[in-house]
């Protein structure tokens, strides 16, 4: 089968030349068959010769294959028309919300800049990680290749002592790739670079396989454990001239180059070059586009975006990062029983911890009891003193060397000289670290030097994964401690909200888990309050989406930024409890379609403390502003709306009691004159009960159930209210009865299921 490409592209004619069958766009609209769509990401200032040479290679294959092209929009080519660009380029805007089979990323010649000092560096990387959700098999080469491994994998590129440029022998690492299937023992492959990558550092980088090498050129061809990224140093796609052309570009300009390797008969350079690399250079490309796009892609090309959740259905996960809520932390017994937990699964190679939380005996967490020493200085000798005896006393029946004296001791000249308030509600953490550390014979990391935020206290994201990277790779295991990171000063800062949870995230997107277990005291997310319900089930199995819904509607759940790092990756969150280990928990999955939907429902939550304004007028829905001017006198008073319900001549609003207790004349007067009301009506002592689930859009029987059990249970209803997405139902009722509607619900879906 040929390749399709656009009309007119420059590299119609000169494939036509060589007898390659290439289709254009009006004679492919003829095919009734779906060919497979693939991206070139041309990085190369010579866009023509480039995109003729992959055009080639790509053409050598039955399958026929749809070729676009991208450019970078923050970098405009100088060598290339601008003419051509709009031609025959997209930009990632024009593209990012489709699909494709595969994606190749080309190298450019710029590898002796730093990459954050590229000037399209962050949108390469926007790229890159659209092309996990969006794209099959994405093959990178030379400086694309170290490109990819450095922003996937953060393995740094090294300068070379001298540019390495000619036809290299290249040899199999394993040939039971089928990347490399049909090759010789032996084969060659244009390089022309300065800088390579270590092979040490693949090898021990996880999640990624070397295949191939050369004595003189190093590392050649690397793999992602799950196919779909792959990297070339090499130029396979080169034409016979290439090489010629640089060495004579770099000759002519005074740089006194070195002749190719094997490349000029005898090293002569007025002798035409020795083509070695052409069937190889193919049958690569054909092996790609075959057993890692063609044969294994989707054919619903949107099903691409939830391949990524493949690790999320194995049995046994092959790289967990385990993180530990204080409940599970409190006592030496409960830190004992984390670090069994650790050991049952070899898996488990990276741990995060909190401080030790409340238990029987302590009343007060040992963050709440650093804050309060920072926040009451009359006093703060004293409670310093009392986190200093708990550790103690940890470390005793841990059978611990960790000195906490010596620690307090630093402890307490460091945040004197600073004030740190910070640093000091930090300690507990990094004092828990070193004791869970000792406990499985771990590596303890500081998060000092891992997490890093800049001088405003923003998360720099691209430098902490990359650290991240680095030590998982000079560690095979480490407990690092939650909560906070060091900005580039050097001083701590913690995160506002969501603490450990926040950190394990971010150590498990930038280590490539495929897990992200949470550990706590409770056996998942709950299906509705324990305060409410008596022993409600744990629900088995959530989306993201469902989560997040959970968290606006009321419910304690994971933050929205703890599980933003993970779920960008596809990787799923297990929500565990340490005091029943055996129990599956809560699994929270991008997708769940692949799971058995036990119930209708996956959750309860609610909040009270609402209030309803009701604003009446005959024909108010004839004026088409009246809407416009509510919000804007309602942002005057910084209140949100949390729900409305439209009538024929009325419009409600549900709002917070205590964001309008103090000025409920003046925001009535307000809204009175700027609707012309005939009446405004505000009630209090609303609750607002939400129930979430996925499947809530497809089933006509869930709302019924809701409103059946209401009715049942002799509860009034105050406003109804269903969200955008669809995957929550929200009632309103009075707080006088707010326990008894979540009971009805919770017994409707589940006693009775």
């Amino acid at each position: 089968m040929p390749i399709k490409v656009p009309n007119n592209l420059p590299a119609i004619e000169t494939l036509t030349n060589e007898n390659v069958f290439v289709m254009t766009d009006t004679r492919a609209m003829t095919q009734d068959m779906r060919p497979l769509h693939i991206l070139l990401l041309n990085l190369m200032p010579t866009k023509i010769d480039t995109e003729t040479q992959i055009t080639r290679m790509l053409s050598n294959t039955p399958l026929q294959v749809e070729l676009e092209l991208l450019q970078t929009a923050t970098h405009k080519p100088h060598v290339t028309s601008q003419e051509h660009m709009l031609a025959f380029y997209k930009t990632f805007n024009d593209i990012k919300n489709e699909y494709y089979d595969g994606m190749i990323i080309t190298g450019a010649p710029i590898e002796l800049l730093e990459f954050e000092e590229v000037d399209y560096w962050e949108e390469l990387c926007e790229i890159m990680e659209w092309s996990k959700t969006h794209v099959h098999s994405t093959f990178h080469i030379c400086w694309g290749a170290q490109a990819g491994l450095y922003y996937h994998y953060g393995i740094d590129k090294k300068r070379l002592p001298k540019k390495l440029s000619g036809v290299f022998k290249h040899t199999l690492k394993t040939k039971r790739s089928m990347l490399f299937r049909g090759f010789d023992d032996e084969f060659y492959v244009p390089q022309s670079r300065n800088t390579t990558v270590d092979e040490e550092d693949i090898e021990k980088t996880p999640g990624i396989t070397l295949l191939s090498t050369s004595e003189e050129g190093g590392v050649f061809c690397v793999k992602s454990d799950n196919d779909r990224q792959i990297f070339v140093t090499g130029h396979t796609e080169y034409d016979w001239n290439t090489l010629l052309k640089e060495y004579m570009r770099d000759k002519n300009a005074g740089i006194n180059p070195e002749i190719p390797v094997n490349y000029f008969p005898d090293d002569d350079d007025s002798k035409t070059p020795v083509v070695r690399w052409r069937s190889s250079g193919s049958l690569l490309f054909s092996n790609w586009l075959n057993y890692f796009v063609y044969q294994s892609t989707p054919y619903d090309i949107k099903l691409i975006e939830n391949e990524d959740l493949a690790p999320a259905l194995r049995n046994k996960s092959e790289l967990t990062v385990s993180k530990f809520g204080g409940s599970s932390l409190a006592t030496a017994e409960r830190i004992k029983n984390a670090a069994d937990v650790v050991r049952q699964n070899k898996a488990r190679r990276y741990v995060v911890v909190s401080a030790p939380g409340i238990h029987d005996d302590e009343k007060v967490k040992i963050t709440d009891l650093l804050l309060s020493a920072h926040d009451n200085p009359e006093s703060c000798d004293c409670k310093l003193e009392l986190a200093n005896k708990r550790f103690k006393e940890l470390a005793l029946e841990l059978d611990s060397k960790v000195n906490i004296d010596e620690i307090f001791d630093n402890i307490i000249e460091t945040y004197k000289a600073t004030g740190s308030r910070d640093y000091l509600i930090s300690r507990g953490e990094f004092i828990t670290a070193q004791l869970m550390a000792e406990q499985l014979g771990y590596d303890f990391i500081d998060a000092t030097e891992v997490i890093k935020f800049d001088n405003d206290g923003k998360l720099l994201a691209d430098v902490t994964r990359a650290n991240i990277q680095k030590l998982i790779r000079e560690h095979e295991h480490i407990v690092f401690p939650g909560f906070y990171g060091a900005n580039e000063a050097g001083a701590v800062v913690t995160f506002s909200r969501g603490g450990s949870d926040i950190t394990g995230s971010i150590v498990a997107a930038a280590a490539k888990a495929d897990l992200y277990e949470n550990w706590t005291d409770v056996p998942g997310l709950l299906m509705a309050d324990p305060r409410i319900v008596k022993q409600p089930l744990s629900v088995p199995v959530i989306i993201y989406k469902e989560l997040r819904e959970l968290a606006l509607r009321g419910a304690e759940v994971l933050h929205e930024d703890a599980v933003r790092p993970v779920s960008q990756c596809g990787i799923p969150i297990n929500i565990k409890s340490t005091l029943e280990p055996d129990k599956p928990g809560t699994l929270i999955v991008k997708n769940a379609d692949s799971y058995e939907n036990l119930l209708e429902i996956s959750s309860i939550t609610g909040k009270k403390g609402y209030s309803s304004i009701l604003i009446e007028r005959e024909k108010l829905n004839d004026d088409a502003k009246y809407r416009d001017r509510i919000q804007k006198i309602l942002d005057e008073f910084s209140i949100t709306m949390e729900s409305e319900q439209l009538g024929l001549d009325s419009f409600s609003i549900i709002v917070g009691s205590a964001s309008v207790a103090n000025c409920e004349e003046e925001l009535t007067e307000r809204l009175r004159v700027a609707t012309d009301a005939d009446e405004i009506t505000v009630s209090t002592g609303i609750a607002a009960i939400s129930v979430v689930g996925r499947n809530i859009s497809g089933e006509v029987s869930v709302a019924m159930k809701i409103f059946e059990a209401l009715s049942s249970a002799h509860v009034n209803v105050r406003f109804i209210d269903h969200a955008p997405e669809r995957i929550s139902v929200q009632v309103g009722v009075s707080e006088s009865d707010y326990q008894r509607a979540i009971r009805a619900i919770y017994n409707v879906f589940v006693a009775k299921a």
